[in-house]
């Protein structure tokens, strides 16, 4: 692909997040990150029963050898190791009084499997809470020689884990499914995106390279069928094409020689300017013919849009006239992928369809030419003050042979003037529109993708212009 067919490809911020790729992707992260979270949760709940009896076993033997440690411990010591406890171990006792004000556990299924298992390890009598007088803990009941106590343990004994290895592990997954899920979408979407390029440059009037006939079953078939649609439809168009090229060539030759006898017959004046004028409307729709018939299929050019545009309009002499007026705003700054000549033909194409079709009711022909930049599009617009079409013709005018004589004038014509300039206009990547003109009219705008001169020839024309 090229740098140009490149930069075409480059779409807006809000049209890349409707693509397939990127749809397929946040799927595909979403997906992933969803099945993350819902495996660590099956996790804990898968291994709730065995993580609530270690901890149940952890807090029984806590309690016990605390208790042992305490009754086996000379009373002139117990204050060390209480403290001792305290500081390396985080656990506390204070004497139980009746006036405690407790906080019961939180009543989850672990929490709830964990009293079970203690009260059945320390006794019917074991009490639990999440707090007593206000100071949040793991507390249980434990006896002393008799004398009832307060034993708070670890405050994490059921939480998730903590810290920030696991949390790097993570980001490592994450950014490794990540990666999978690029390559995988890539993998998926890439035979719809070469489809779908494939197509344009079709719709463009060329022919794209073959499809390859590689992957999985369905892309396979969808590139056979595409590739045999592009046969076909190329061998109906140099058909269609040759059949029109006979036909205006075997045509041109008996109306140059009837036009030649009706100029040398003696006939009335009005009778022989008449015939001339019907023999040179036939002769221009053979032209049309021709025109349409042929294909372009050499490479697109930088082509100065105002220059041609005022050249066009200069060549086509419909300004000597008394009854036509054309009024223009040109820019010669504004550049597009083309051929002059062919930009020169859509020109001359609508400046003589706005002369059949486009004259006011006292006969006056006033047109407008534009050519210029608007909304990051080079456009060309030429517009007139005729009858105009109606709207839900505007876009049947397009196709070849198709007429709007009911919507304008009586004049007749080959029906091919706007269908080759639409095909001109998709050659260059530009979109023909047609709209109704103010108070009446018609107005055809062009929009074509801009194109950036080469340094050499910006510094030309300011050399150029300096002088």
């Amino acid at each position: 692909m090229g740098t140009e067919e490149k930069k075409k490809e480059k779409k807006k911020p809000e049209e890349q997040s409707s693509t397939l790729f990127w749809r397929t992707f946040m799927l595909l992260v979403v997906l992933l990150s969803v099945s993350v979270l819902g495996g660590l949760q099956t996790y804990w709940i898968f291994n709730e029963e065995s993580i609530a009896k270690n901890a149940a076993r952890q807090i029984v033997s806590t309690a016990n050898l605390t208790r042992y440690a305490l009754i086996s411990a000379d009373p002139v010591y117990r204050p060390d190791l209480l403290a001792v406890l305290a500081s390396s171990e985080d656990l506390r006792i204070v004497p139980k009084e009746p006036t405690d004000r407790t906080t019961p556990l939180k009543k989850s299924t672990a929490m709830l499997r964990i009293e079970e298992l203690v009260t059945e390890g320390l006794g019917s009598g074991t009490v639990l809470a999440a707090s007593v007088n206000g100071d949040k803990g793991f507390w249980v009941s434990i006896s002393i020689d008799g004398d009832p106590y307060w034993l708070m343990t670890r405050k994490n004994l059921m939480m998730r884990p903590t810290g920030t290895s696991w949390l790097w592990w993570g980001m490592l997954a994450f950014l490794v499914s990540t990666v999978g899920a690029t390559l995988l979408t890539h993998h998926t979407v890439e035979p719809l995106a070469r489809l779908s390029r494939a197509a344009r440059t079709f719709g463009r009037g060329k022919v794209p390279a073959e499809l390859p006939d590689s992957g999985p079953k369905e892309i396979r078939e969808v590139n056979r069928s595409f590739n045999n649609m592009v046969k076909d439809l190329s061998q109906m168009a140099e058909d269609r094409e040759l059949l029109l090229a006979g036909v205006s060539h075997d045509l041109r030759t008996p109306i140059t020689r009837l036009r030649l006898e009706v100029e040398l017959a003696d006939l009335p004046e009005d009778s022989r300017n008449a015939m001339i004028q019907d023999m040179e409307q036939m002769e221009s729709i053979v032209t049309q013919f021709l025109d349409y018939a042929r294909r372009s299929t050499t490479p697109l050019e930088l082509v100065n849009l105002g220059e041609v545009v005022s050249a066009a309009v200069a060549t086509s002499r419909m300004q000597e006239s008394s009854d036509v007026s054309i009024d223009s705003v040109i820019r010669k700054d504004v550049f597009i992928m083309a051929h002059a000549t062919e930009i020169s033909r859509v020109v001359q194409n609508l400046l003589v369809n706005a002369g059949k079709y486009g004259r006011s009711e006292d006969g006056k022909l006033d047109v407008f030419v534009n050519a210029g930049v608007q909304n990051g599009k080079a456009i060309l617009q030429v517009s007139d003050h005729g009858k105009g079409i109606p709207e839900n013709e505007m876009v049947r005018v397009l196709r070849p042979f198709e007429r709007g004589e009911r919507a304008r004038t009586g004049s007749t014509g080959s029906g091919l003037g706007l269908a080759i300039v639409d095909r001109i206009a998709k050659r260059s990547d530009g979109r023909v529109e047609l709209s109704a003109n103010r108070p009446s009219g018609l107005v055809v705008t062009i929009r074509f993708p801009l194109a950036q001169p080469q340094k050499k020839e910006k510094k030309a024309e300011r050399q150029n212009a300096s002088a």
